[in-house]
């Protein structure tokens, strides 16, 4: 289905080459057209209609006249202490906001996009979840996020090495778009971005892990996972209600199995809840038969929630534990957090949302 615009125009930048070359002998133009179109769009990243030189005048009025170009409005950029990681803000076109966060590391970028407006599915542990669930992005939207930032870093002479979907919302509750998303980034005339550097973040949609073993052996995927006991997920990921840690092993061996790909599982060590001996050793049990990387992570404090980052000490214990048993394991430096870009920090703040509305 098309994603049209209230004036019933079409999103160009959301049709990937196949899709505009049929909507553009539809509304008369040429199928050539559509491979100029999609370098100007994707490959050089000009949104200008007026600025595709090689396109005929009458076309391009034909492309204003069938066609809109969404954009992302920038509003706010934070850069934090150790220049390591920054925010972007964005207002979109029905002025609901989302964030973006950059991190760079030895010249290395990695780009964390959000892919719905707020979360539905409620993990206590982060803030997005706080926020009242709005709508999935369209394609587009999650495009013009790589687009803004891979800009932003041109003009220093540097390009993305890396994208995650780590940000706000739930990537597999908005699986299409998402992948989609990823098929016109990784397409030659586009960005030619390989799709060995992407990685997915799913909280455990089982429907999701399914249909994505079947379609994609490139794309990565991570699993946020932070406990191996059904008690405690349930607690604190609602999502595991529906789809506990037993199915979830289960689906994901089965990827593995398809795929060889190896899973990251994405871990937040919370003070008085998993970090303890035995979660270690039940956690180490849980991956015997997995190819993986596990990902610790120390709680990024959330305004409002009970939890608490565990000590240095209790962290490195837990990460000892793990490495002794050959578990490929790396626990990660906080970054970003005195700018609230920190993982399970991204949160649109009500009095933006307020500000929005006047």
């Amino acid at each position: 289905m098309l994603q049209n615009n209230v004036n019933d125009k079409i999103d160009i930048l959301g049709l990937n080459m196949e899709k505009m070359k049929e909507v553009f002998s539809i509304v008369g133009l040429k199928k050539f057209n559509a491979s100029q179109v999609f370098d100007w769009l994707h490959n050089k990243l000009i949104f200008d209609f007026d600025k595709f030189t090689n396109i005929s005048k009458n076309d391009r009025e034909t492309l204003k006249k069938k066609f809109h170009l969404p954009i992302l409005e920038y509003r706010a950029h934070q850069i934090s202490e150790d220049g390591d990681t920054e925010k972007f803000l964005f207002e979109l076109k029905d002025r609901k906001l989302i964030e973006s966060v950059l991190i760079s590391h030895k010249n290395r970028h990695t780009l964390c996009v959000s892919s719905q407006i707020g979360c539905l599915l409620g993990c206590d542990f982060c803030a997005t979840a706080t926020m009242k669930y709005e709508r999935n992005l369209d394609t587009s939207e999650i495009l013009l996020q790589f687009y803004y930032v891979q800009n932003y870093l041109s003009e220093r002479g540097e390009k993305l090495g890396n994208v995650v979907f780590m940000g706000m919302g739930e990537p597999f509750l908005n699986y299409d778009n998402v992948i989609e998303a990823i098929n016109i980034l990784n397409s030659e005339k586009g960005q030619n971005f390989s799709k060995r550097n992407f990685t997915i973040s799913t909280s455990g949609i089982i429907p999701g892990i399914k249909k994505f073993t079947e379609e994609e052996r490139q794309i990565n995927l991570a699993i946020s996972l932070h406990s191996v006991k059904d008690s405690v997920r349930n607690e604190i990921m609602p999502i595991n209600k529906k789809w506990n840690i037993k199915s979830l092993k289960e689906a994901l061996l089965e990827y593995q199995k398809k795929t060889g790909n190896r899973i990251t599982f994405e871990y937040i060590l919370i003070e008085d809840l998993n970090c303890e001996t035995k979660d270690a050793f039940e956690l180490i049990a849980f991956l015997k038969n997995f190819s993986c990387l596990v990902n610790l992570i120390p709680y990024n404090p959330v305004i409002g929630k009970p939890y608490k980052t565990p000590s240095k000490r209790r962290q490195r214990e837990f990460y000892d534990l793990l490495k002794d048993k050959n578990v490929n394991v790396t626990l990660r430096e906080t970054k970003g957090q005195d700018i609230a870009a920190a993982c399970g920090q991204l949160k649109v703040k009500k009095e933006m949302n307020s500000l929005n509305e006047k």
